[in-house]
């Protein structure tokens, strides 16, 4: 770092760019993806990062630190294992001196360097095409869209989303593409990609996401589905395998003619340890933000979905939820602390801990119906991992808590025969009950 002839600090990448240049031939500066990097695309990546350098340097001629520290944060993206960029992140940190005004020069020269980036990322996606990894191309033509949401961008991105939609094997790269193009827009009206997740959701399950919240979920649509009427939903809460997909399609497929939307939370707080490759819808930084505050994720994020499906797919204000095993945390959470949004409940094999009762407070009305269903030849329960209680001794405290709360109206039944399971046609035939008694 160089001070300029006013002693604001004139910070260079002309020397990180030599270094950027020497990973060319090594390994060590390749990225993380799911098909190898070929040098045509380690190159393409070079002359993004090379963009957002020039534009840095420009910028501290400028004045302008917001953007020398943007551009410093998008080669780390694109270039994630990019030398001495550490030391450049902390140079500007500490610079001194006061930061110029933005200007209309400043101004039209960030939006060109935007609109060349954005074409360099679209050209690293059709290599990531090429190498038939669907996620990172995806991930590239959002980031495309994100930079520079012009609108034939964006339809070329959505028609990369309907194209990906069709490969059911991984649904995350079409829905994560679509939910980072909804924000992307500019446009207020997102009615074509409403009428793309819909599709999506009919024909098998889409992701969904709530503005202003990281948190996404899975959503499947009952056959027949239109947005007149108001719609049953189930929210099904996955354990500690967080295979969300898996167990969304699971419960959609036991569904039948049931008129219900079935929804997936991609909750934190149904497992241990956030394994990244279990999350690919969340940056490895907000599973860092937020790993020792899951419920605090969870429960606002899940009644953020809610409130969409309210919103764009006519679903009831009401919902019935269940946990399976560690999902049983964001069940119970949900049940206990908004026993306003749920109509009935069914937590199976779940795990519960009292402090997830939180700020919960008593009900007045009884509170909805609640099925705790437990199995017999549980391997868990009465110990987990070693740990006591198990899932017996955690459903005492469940129970417990309801008592305190005033819940009339909980039953708990341990299956005969049925080990650690999320229970799914008990938990229909549940609310199959709940609903016939309302009528």
């Amino acid at each position: 770092m160089t001070r300029g002839s006013r002693g604001r600090p004139r910070l260079r990448f002309v020397w990180a760019l030599l270094a950027l240049t020497s990973l060319l031939a090594a390994d060590g500066g390749r990225c993380a993806l799911a098909a190898p990097m070929g040098k045509a695309e380690e190159e393409q990546r070079l002359k993004v990062a090379m963009v957002f350098a020039d534009a840095a340097n420009w910028f501290i001629d400028h004045g302008r630190k917001t953007e020398v520290a943007r551009c410093t944060a998008e080669i780390k993206e694109v270039y994630p294992a990019a030398p001495n960029l550490a030391d450049l992140e902390k140079a500007v940190a500490e610079g001194t001196g006061a930061e110029k005004e933005a200007t209309p020069e400043t101004d039209a020269h960030w939006k060109k360097v935007l609109g060349d980036a954005a074409k360099g990322w679209e050209k690293i996606g059709d290599l990531r095409g090429t190498a038939k990894d669907e996620a990172g191309q995806a991930s590239a033509i959002a980031k495309a869209c994100e930079l520079d949401p012009t609108k034939p961008r964006l339809a070329k991105g959505l028609a990369a989303v309907k194209a990906l939609s069709g490969n059911k094997t991984k649904p995350e790269a079409a829905g994560l593409l679509l939910g980072r193009l909804r924000d992307a827009d500019p446009d207020d009206s997102k009615a074509k990609y409403d009428a793309l997740e819909a599709e999506m959701a009919s024909s098998d399950v889409a992701l969904v996401k709530a503005p202003g919240h990281p948190m996404v979920a899975w959503l499947s649509l009952p056959k027949g589905w239109t947005k007149k009427g108001e719609w049953d939903v189930l929210v099904t809460v996955e354990g500690a395998g967080s295979n969300f997909l898996g167990a969304t399609r699971g419960a959609a497929g036991s569904r039948g003619s049931r008129k219900f939307l079935v929804l997936g939370p991609c909750s934190l707080s149904n497992t241990n340890a956030l394994e990244p490759a279990k999350y690919p819808f969340y940056p490895p930084a907000v599973l860092e933000e937020w790993g020792q505050r899951r419920i605090d994720f969870d429960l606002p994020g899940l009644e953020a979905i809610l409130d969409v499906l309210v919103e764009r797919y006519g679903a009831s204000k009401k919902v019935a939820i269940t946990g399976f095993s560690g999902g049983g945390n964001l069940c119970y959470s949900l049940l206990l602390r908004r026993p306003q949004r749920v109509w009935a409940a069914a937590p199976a094999c779940a795990n519960f801990q009292p402090g997830l009762v939180g700020d919960a407070t008593p009900v007045e009305d009884g509170g909805p119906p609640v099925h705790l269903f437990t199995g017999a030849n549980d391997e868990h329960k009465d110990h987990v991992f070693g740990q006591k209680p198990g899932i017996e001794g955690q459903t005492d405290w469940a129970m417990e808590a309801f008592g305190n709360l005033g819940f009339k109206n909980v039953k708990r039944t341990m299956l005969p025969g049925v080990g650690h399971s999320s229970c799914t046609t008990q938990v229909w035939t549940f609310l199959d009950e709940v609903l016939a008694s309302r009528k």
